[in-house]
């Protein structure tokens, strides 16, 4: 694997997170794209899954499995370079780009602004919105119902993003910008398209990246 110089790495995201622009997407939306990731430490090899819906009906309309070397070890705070390459790679092979992307990670509720979600939308200059499943820094809980939300804030104090309850009694997600995206594409998108804890491209994604390493 690459070895891991934390000075160099620090200098990295806080170059790229100069790059980020918060700006809200273009409606109408007609494709929207989820990815998540698959790690295989045995044989040292990562996944990705990325799955492309149609905005309207949330119909699948492509699905694209990559996987390559792991090269990269995994470094709390440090994701973007494990995940974020291969990524990259898969996008290539994507035939219908979609209007946002929804992450399996981190966008600006990150210390250097640089989650996986901010890493991917600036590296290749698309809309992303990160979605985690657990919280990078302190929050307050939402109420139980669907659409509750609060306020997610840095150690600064800066707001990040949004605690989201995504479905009534159950676990909230955080949602963030990650690049070419507002903060309120973050919070109504994310509730728009969730059926069930994620939005709905995030969660074929992640029932997609689950059948990488099965066989």
């Amino acid at each position: 694997m690459t070895p891991f110089n934390f000075e160099k790495a620090c200098l990295a995201q806080r170059t790229l997170a100069q790059k980020i622009r918060l700006e809200s997407l273009k409606r109408p939306l007609k494709l929207i794209g989820g990815a998540d990731f698959a790690i295989f430490n045995s044989q040292k090899k990562i996944g990705a899954a990325l799955v492309i819906l149609d905005a309207v009906n949330l119909t699948v309309i492509e699905r694209v499995l990559i996987v390559k070397e792991l090269s990269f070890p995994y470094i709390p705070g440090f994701l973007c370079f494990r995940e974020g390459p291969v990524f990259l790679q898969a996008l290539k092979k994507v035939k219908s780009l979609p209007n946002v992307w929804f992450i399996d990670g981190n966008g600006l509720a990150h210390p250097r602004r640089m989650g996986l979600a901010t890493f991917i939308g600036v590296m290749a200059d698309i809309p992303t919105i990160g979605c985690a499943k657990k919280a990078y820094f302190p929050f307050n809980e939402p109420a139980q119902f669907r659409g509750a939300f609060t306020l997610y804030r840095d150690r600064k104090g800066e707001k990040v993003g949004f605690c989201l309850r995504t479905k009534t009694g159950v676990k909230p997600i955080f949602v963030s910008p990650g690049h070419r995206v507002s903060f309120e594409d973050c919070l109504f998108l994310a509730l728009e398209f969730s059926q069930y804890r994620f939005p709905e491209p995030l969660r074929q994604a992640h029932i997609l990246a689950k059948e990488i390493f099965k066989s």
